[in-house]
């Protein structure tokens, strides 16, 4: 039987004592992150008292931020199969939080927008958000508040960024 290496719990060893005659040395790996960037969803999402699930959540987010859209182009903003932004859609207009309307462009295509009633889940929303946010991040210095903020931002370009690039060769 083959000897499986232990899981490290996040920490990648960079030497072992047996090839290196000494202790191990770790340093944090990607798991790390994840495990705690997975906390934090897990954290928000108990936090959420929104009258809708926060995927559902999502995909009115977008649509109130990008307009009018059309239910192929809202799939692609939120990197979903289109079958399911149309579910999530149908969910949302029977709430009455999105309506749907001719593309004037394209008598053949429909565009969704948010009602005033999604507006208002949102904003609800944003300032549960808000609210939660301030009590706990108002113990931090500002400085370490926009350079969280910042490096998340930017962690998220960068994994949509490789996301959506092809494997190479």
């Amino acid at each position: 039987m083959a000897h499986a290496s232990p899981y490290t719990c996040g920490v990648q060893a960079t030497g072992s004592p047996a090839h290196t005659g000494g202790p191990t040395t770790a340093s944090p790996a990607p798991e790390t992150l994840l495990v705690a960037l997975m906390r934090l969803v897990r954290l928000v999402k108990r936090g959420n008292d929104a009258p809708i699930e926060p995927a559902l959540h999502y995909v009115l987010h977008t649509v109130a931020c990008s307009g009018p859209t059309r239910l192929s182009d809202l799939a692609g903003q939120v990197q979903l199969d289109v079958s399911t932004v149309s579910r999530h859609v149908r969910a949302l207009e029977t709430s009455g939080y999105l309506g749907r309307a001719s593309d004037p462009d394209d008598r053949r295509a429909a565009l969704v927008s948010v009602t005033e009633t999604g507006n208002r889940v949102l904003e609800e929303a944003a300032a549960r958000r808000r609210a939660r946010l301030d009590a706990v991040l108002s113990q931090w210095p500002a400085d370490d508040v926009q350079t969280l903020g910042r490096l998340l931002d930017q962690l998220a370009k960068d994994l949509e960024a490789e996301t959506s690039t092809p494997p190479g060769p």
